[in-house]
C-alpha cells in the first residue's frame, strides 16, 4: 500500500526483542552498533533534540532523563551516546532530518567534539560502585584505583572529587547511566554496609564536576520519576531535565510518539506524502464523519489525526498509549 515497507526485524514470524540495551555480550547493543545503524531507526523527537542540545559544546549542567519504563529512556540515552561518540554521522543524520521536516534549526544544533563516552546500564547489576564503572573502563582508571587503594589509614569511603578531577584531566568524558534509580532503590543501607549513602555521596561529586567542568566530564543519569532519593543530589545543581511527560504540549506529545513509533516500525512511512495518505483514506475518514456525525469545525483536526497515524487508527495509538505504555506508571 503506497509502497510502506515494515523494517526486517519485524518480518519474521517469531519477534526479536526490540528493548533497548545499551550493550550486551553479543556485542549487539544499542552502543556497541555503528552510529548510522542505531540513528537510522531513530527520530528526532522533541526530548532527544533537548538531550542532544543539553550534552552539547559549553554546556555545564548535568541532565537527567525522567521516564517510566516502556517510554523511550534507553533508547534516549544510546542517541546520546552517540552524539558524543560520532559527532560526524549524528551532525549527517540532523542535517537528514532537517531537510525532511523542513526545520533548518535541527541541522544547525552544535554538537561536542568526539570525547571518550562510557554508558552503563545498571539494572544488570555489574557494578556494586559506581566508581568501579570508571576503575574498570577509563583508562586511567587502574593508576586512580590504585592510588586510592594506597591511601592506607588516610582512605576515604568513597573516592575523593580530587581523585575523579585527576582522572578526568587524563581523558575528559561523557558518562551515562541508564536505570540509575532501579540500581539506587535497590542498595544496601546498614551501618556495616552503606552502599546507598556512598551511592548518594558520590553521584553528588560527579554532579558538581560536571557542572564545574564542563570540559572534563559529561553526565547523563536516566530515573523513573524527578521524586526519588536517586534524584536528588542530582537536583541540587540544577540539572536539565528531558521528562516524556512534559515534553511540550499534549498535542506535540502525541505527535512526537506517532511519528516516532511509525518510524520505528517502517522504513519510509514519514517520506510518503499527505496528498497520496489522505486519498487511500477519504472514504474511511467521510464516513467516519458521517456516522460519527463530526462537527465541521472538527473535521480537520480528526483528518489530521488519521492522516498522522496511517496506516493505523489514532483510536487504536491511542489505545496503545493508555492502555500499554500507561500501566507501567501503576
Amino acid at each position: 500500500m503506497l509502497g510502506l515497507k515494515l523494517r526486517d526485524e519485524f518480518l519474521g514470524r517469531r519477534l526479536k526483542g526490540t528493548a533497548i540495551e545499551l550493550s550486551n555480550e553479543s556485542n549487539t547493543g544499542a552502543t556497541q552498533v555503528p552510529a548510522e545503524q542505531f540513528l537510522e531507526i531513530t527520530y528526532p523527537t522533541l526530548d532527544l533534540l533537548k538531550g542532544i542540545e543539553a550534552v552539547g559544546p559549553s554546556q555545564g549542567r548535568p541532565v537527567v532523563v525522567i521516564g517510566e519504563r516502556g517510554l523511550g529512556k534507553s533508547h534516549l540515552m544510546a542517541a546520546l551516546y552517540h552524539t558524543v561518540n560520532d559527532p560526524t554521522s549524528t551532525h549527517a543524520w540532523l542535517s537528514d532530518w532537517s531537510g525532511k521536516l523542513g526545520d533548518p534549526q535541527i541541522g544547525a544544533i552544535p554538537l561536542r567534539e568526539e570525547m571518550l563516552v562510557i554508558g552503563e546500564s545498571l539494572h544488570r547489576q555489574r557494578y556494586k560502585f559506581l566508581w568501579d564503572i570508571l576503575f574498570d573502563r577509563h583508562p586511567h582508571g587502574t593508576y586512580i584505583k590504585g592510588k586510592w587503594e594506597g591511601m592506607g589509614s588516610a582512605k576515604p569511603d568513597i573516592p575523593s572529587d580530587q581523585l575523579i578531577l585527576e582522572l578526568l584531566r587524563h581523558t575528559p568524558m561523557m558518562l551515562l547511566l541508564d536505570e540509575f534509580q532501579t540500581w539506587f532503590d535497590g542498595l544496601t543501607n546498614t551501618k556495616q554496609y552503606p552502599w546507598k549513602n556512598w551511592a548518594f555521596n558520590f553521584i553528588q561529586i560527579l554532579s558538581e564536576i560536571a557542572k564545574e567542568h564542563p570540559d572534563l566530564l559529561v553526565l547523563v543519569v536516566s530515573v523513573r520519576n524527578g521524586t526519588s532519593d536517586a534524584y536528588q543530589q542530582i537536583h541540587r545543581v540544577n540539572p536539565v531535565q528531558v521528562d516524556f511527560r512534559a515534553g511540550g504540549s499534549p498535542d506535540k506529545i502525541q505527535n512526537d510518539r506517532r511519528r516516532m513509533l511509525l518510524h520505528r516500525l517502517f522504513e519510509n512511512r514519514l517520506q510518503i506524502g499527505n496528498a497520496a495518505v489522505d486519498g487511500v483514506l477519504a472514504t474511511h475518514v467521510a464516513e467516519f464523519f458521517r456516522l460519527l456525525n463530526v462537527p465541521p469545525a472538527e473535521q480537520d483536526r480528526k483528518q489530521h489525526d488519521f492522516r498522522e497515524s496511517w496506516p493505523f487508527a489514532p483510536h487504536l495509538l491511542q489505545l496503545l498509549e493508555d492502555q500499554v505504555l500507561n500501566v507501567t506508571e501503576s
